[in-house]
This record gives structure tokens, C-alpha cells and sequence, in this order.
């Protein structure tokens, strides 16, 4: 670049007035000592990883291990808290139970399964085809927890009580030996010959 075509130069420079070094700008580079509370923080970054090693290699505690330990205590007390379900439905034939397992089944479950339990949404509820199994404790599971692919969890706005009685309903609906919703080799909703 030639110095017609150079940018000209500012005519102040902010910088700190100081001893002009062959040819530089005024600022230099001195060999101060490192301060020593960054030595002592340095030290002691080094110290804690030794005490840090020498500790989570002589208790054996490691994350892993803590993880197992937490899903071990939580498989357990799920299985109390299944253990005290009852595996049986109370109410299987109680008229009145049956009754009102039947509004709520209306109100709330027909909307995927159909008000005749054939399934719409959700997978047939008068075949012989029962993804989770069809036991009482197995249904109550289903409809109490939920089931991935859409089964909500109703647990918390039903309560044991109103699932039970619903699954004493659905036991009253008209049975189907054909597969339905939801059954392997049945039609898809919404497609062609379903």
C-alpha cells in the first residue's frame, strides 16, 4: 500500500503516556511476580482434586451407584404401593357400582373408545385383544397410570374409587371375537377398509 492510499493517522492515541521502547507504542510487557493468592488458589484447586480422588476412589461412591440406589428405592415403593391395590375389583357385579361406571365411562372414556366400547381413538375395549393384559390389576394399572401412545393417567382426576367401577362397566359390555381398534392385523382408523 502506497502512502497516498494509507488511512491518515488519528491525531491522539488514548493510551497512557510512558517510556517509548525502540520503535513501540509505549506499552511493554513487565515480568511482575504472579500475585499470591492466585498461587494459593492454584494450590489449592490441585489439593482439592487429590482429596477429591483419593475420596470417591477409597468409598466407592459414584453416581452410577447413587442412580441405582435411588431406582431401587423407588421400584420398591412402587411395589408396596401396588401390593395394597386390591388384585380383584370390588365392585364386579354391584348393579349400583356398575351404574355409575357407566356415566362416567360416557362422560369421559367414549370420546376414544366409543360409547359401545369398539374403540375409536382408542383401542377396542370389547375384543380379545388386550395389549396390557386383561386382568383387573393389569386394567387398573392401564387406566390409572396411563399407557404411552395416548392413554392418559386418571388417577389423579378419577381416583381408585371411579376406575374401578368403570372397569366393572366395561366387564358388562357385549364381547366381539373380531378384532378391533388397536389389534394387531385390525384396519388402522381412518384408512381404507376400516
Amino acid at each position: 500500500m502506497t502512502d497516498a492510499k494509507r488511512p491518515a493517522a488519528p491525531d491522539e492515541v488514548a493510551e497512557l503516556p510512558g517510556e517509548r521502547i525502540d520503535g513501540t507504542d509505549g506499552i511493554a510487557e513487565e515480568d511482575n511476580p504472579i500475585p499470591g493468592w492466585f498461587n494459593a488458589a492454584f494450590l489449592g484447586t490441585i489439593v482439592f482434586a487429590i482429596v477429591y480422588l483419593i475420596y470417591y476412589t477409597a468409598t466407592g461412591w459414584s453416581a452410577k451407584g447413587q442412580y441405582e440406589a435411588e431406582v431401587a428405592a423407588a421400584r420398591t415403593q412402587t411395589e408396596a404401593a401396588k401390593a395394597e391395590l386390591p388384585a380383584a375389583n370390588p365392585y364386579a357385579g354391584n348393579a349400583a357400582a356398575i351404574a355409575e361406571g357407566k356415566q362416567v365411562f360416557v362422560q369421559i372414556c367414549a370420546a376414544c373408545h366409543k360409547p359401545d366400547g369398539s374403540g375409536l381413538v382408542g383401542p377396542s375395549l370389547v375384543d380379545p385383544y388386550w395389549k396390557y393384559g386383561d386382568g383387573d390389576a393389569a386394567l387398573f394399572e392401564t387406566v390409572s397410570e396411563g399407557r404411552p401412545g395416548g392413554m392418559p393417567a386418571w388417577k389423579s382426576q378419577l381416583g381408585a374409587e371411579k376406575i374401578w367401577k368403570v372397569l366393572a362397566y366395561v366387564r358388562t359390555l357385549p364381547r366381539s371375537n373380531e378384532p378391533g381398534v388397536g389389534a394387531p392385523g385390525a384396519p388402522a382408523v381412518g384408512k381404507p377398509g376400516s
